[in-house]
């Protein structure tokens, strides 16, 4: 046995991997137990402008999937656009996920970013190459504010997307031939706290973010596209607000990643 499994072993005896929804006991390389991973549902057919599954009928030309192109957007986008050029979801938050994410989040779990982070690597890849990002361009998490950041200790969003960039910079089949973008960790802030509003609807989400965003330095986003990763995609609004703070300061486009999406 080499030293490195030797270690692997002791550390599986004192600290076995559990699911990260429900603490069961899981094989090391699990994610989920299985009965948790029966909720776990990937994002298919999903409209690339608001990443929401919808029926063929609600699209203007044909839905986003995993293995194929989207021309479309579904009518809703085509009626009250976002101001990001598209929008990617990993899986349909709720039960095993929004579990996950709220130990994550609420319950000082901060390990639990780099083992999600291996469900978002796949939906980044896809994300990258719809909008085109190389190496030039930025990958920004949706920033806390620094209040929320000194109570928490981290920001899921940066951490997921840090674990996240890392996973596809080891997986080549995944990874893009034109490069990564650089992940930049402080030009995006949120210069006032906001409200964790629950079940609010977009109206009163939008009018709790609005304006809260800024951009530090103009010079390094000026011109450059942007993936802007959040953890949740609920109505859009946080995100909107954050893609408008970057294109105001000169982004040339923003596209949005979410591990989890509300349907």
């Amino acid at each position: 046995m080499t030293v490195s499994a030797l270690v692997r072993e002791s550390l599986q005896t004192l600290w076995p991997a559990v699911c990260a929804a429900c603490d069961r006991k899981v094989a090391d390389e699990a994610l989920f137990c299985a009965p948790c991973n029966l909720s776990i549902n990937p994002l298919c057919g999903v409209c690339p402008g608001c990443a929401l599954p919808v029926s063929p009928t609600a699209f203007d030309g044909p839905a986003w999937t995993r293995s194929g192109l989207s021309l479309g957007r579904c009518r809703t986008c085509r009626r009250v656009p976002f101001p990001f050029a598209s929008a990617t979801g990993g899986f349909e938050y709720g039960e095993a996920l929004s579990e996950a994410l709220l130990r994550m989040k609420h319950g000082g779990r901060r390990y639990l970013a780099r083992r999600l982070a291996r469900l978002l690597v796949q939906p980044m890849a896809e994300a990258l190459a719809r909008g085109q990002l190389e190496t030039g361009d930025a990958v920004i998490a949706v920033p806390l504010h620094a209040h929320k950041l000194r109570a928490r200790g981290f920001n899921q969003a940066l951490e997921l997307a840090r674990w996240a960039l890392i996973g596809l910079s080891r997986a080549p089949s995944l990874r893009p031939p034109v490069g990564l973008p650089r992940l930049e960790r402080h030009l995006l802030h949120r210069t006032r706290p906001t409200r964790e509003l629950g079940h609010a609807g977009p109206a009163a989400r939008l009018a709790e973010v609005a304006g809260a965003f800024l951009v530090s330095d103009t010079a390094r986003v000026r011109g450059r596209r942007v993936l802007l990763v959040d953890d949740v995609f609920t109505t859009g609004a946080t995100f909107s607000e954050c893609a408008a703070a970057l294109l105001h300061a000169g982004a040339a486009a923003v596209h949005v990643l979410a591990l989890a999406r509300a349907v």
